[in-house]
């Protein structure tokens, strides 16, 4: 019997698969339990339907997280840092602190792949994870207090 698994099953498959299994593990196991159901002409139609509906919406997701990445690469953003007579510096930019400024500019929902904290003067590109495998390089800019 075809089934539409209706949730990802171990050793089976994953959510709105379609997979033909014996009749008695479909109408005495996942049917039952909720995990597929019967993979019939209606059922398919309507999961090709959502399967459509939400390909497009990845798709629409996509295309803005791309406009979001291109105006994020154009901004800077400025922390300061104690700076000691001989150069030093006390202290350094966290990644916590990096997502705070992203979250205060609009960009909630974003975070910042800093493996260790800035603690030089200067300029530093830091890779920012936008979701949907859509990634964009802000200017961080540390400058003396």
């Amino acid at each position: 019997m075809k089934v539409i698994l209706l949730q990802n099953i171990k050793g089976l498959g994953r959510q709105n698969d379609v997979k033909d299994v014996s009749d008695g593990y479909a109408r005495n196991f996942l049917i039952p339990r909720n995990f597929a159901i019967q993979a019939t002409r209606d059922a398919l139609k309507k999961l090709e339907k959502q399967t459509n509906e939400a390909n497009a919406k990845r798709e629409k997701l996509v295309a803005e997280l791309k406009e979001k990445a291109n105006r994020l690469e154009r901004l800077t953003f400025t922390f300061t840092l104690k700076v000691g007579e001989k150069g030093e510096v006390f202290g350094g930019v966290h990644q916590k602190e990096i997502e705070q400024k992203l979250d205060e500019a609009g960009f909630a929902h974003t975070s910042a792949e800093l493996a260790k904290p800035i603690k030089t003067i200067g300029e530093t590109f830091v890779p920012v994870d936008l979701g949907e495998k859509i990634t964009a390089k802000i200017k961080v800019a540390v400058k003396p207090e």
